[in-house]
């Protein structure tokens, strides 16, 4: 029983311990299946409309029109395919900026990458969230899920994590290790699926003091009772 109570060890982030490599922060690089949308700024306003969707003006309402990133690299816009597959959002944006110079002069492109989500699964609350911004880091996503529960395990977290390729790929780590900060599961990227497993011992785990008295305490007053009433 004493085994099995919940300490610091369990539970505390940012604990001494070096088992994750430093890997220094990257820009996410637009992947296979990835989705995109873009709006057209001009001072022609008939072409605005033309390639937004039938809207003009800087701020305006639109539906969204997605652009999937296909197998190969290729994103198939109305003025042909451009390849953006492994460039950043401002690269790509770049791109489909000389792109549209071709048919208008003085084009101006804002890009937006549609499917910008992260997931938490598990022991660390379930959903949605928006991926809101490019160095979002681990504690900041499960704040945002509201953090682990006692009875996460939180040395066997995974992450589904796509890769350039765009097959998935499933990575364990130690999140409560300090060295968890220089390494490639700081920072949450576009898509990723983060999944806290329940701690196998949980179910025998004690959160307090207290909750290790009530479970001797009960069984022995129950005990108590039956004697007193086959006396």
């Amino acid at each position: 029983m004493f085994n099995s109570c919940i300490t610091g060890r369990h539970t505390n982030y940012l604990q001494k311990g070096g088992s994750h490599k430093p890997v220094a922060f990257q820009q996410y690089k637009l992947r296979i299946d990835d989705e995109i949308s873009y709006y057209l700024l001009t001072s022609n306003l008939e072409t605005q409309m033309f390639y937004n969707n039938g809207v003009a003006g800087a701020f305006v309402f639109r539906e969204i029109i997605k652009y999937r990133i296909h197998n190969d690299g290729m994103v198939y816009l109305p003025i042909g395919a451009i390849k953006i597959a492994g460039l950043t959002l401002r690269e790509a944006q770049n791109v489909i900026k000389d792109a549209f110079l071709k048919f208008v002069p003085d084009a101006e492109i804002k890009l937006t990458m549609v499917n910008n989500y992260f997931y938490v699964l598990g022991d660390g609350g379930k959903g949605e969230y928006v991926h809101y911004k490019e160095d979002l880091n681990i504690f900041q996503a499960l704040a945002m899920a509201g953090d682990i529960s006692s009875s996460g395990d939180k040395k066997h977290i995974k992450i589904v994590r796509k890769g350039a390729d765009g097959m998935d790929y499933i990575k364990t780590f130690d999140l409560r290790e300090k060295s968890i900060i220089e390494s490639e599961f700081y920072y949450i990227q576009p898509n990723d699926v983060i999944y806290i497993p329940t701690n196998s011992n949980s179910f025998f785990r004690l959160n307090s003091v207290s909750s290790f008295m009530a479970l001797i305490v009960t069984p022995l007053s129950f005990f108590a009772v039956i004697m007193s009433i086959f006396k």
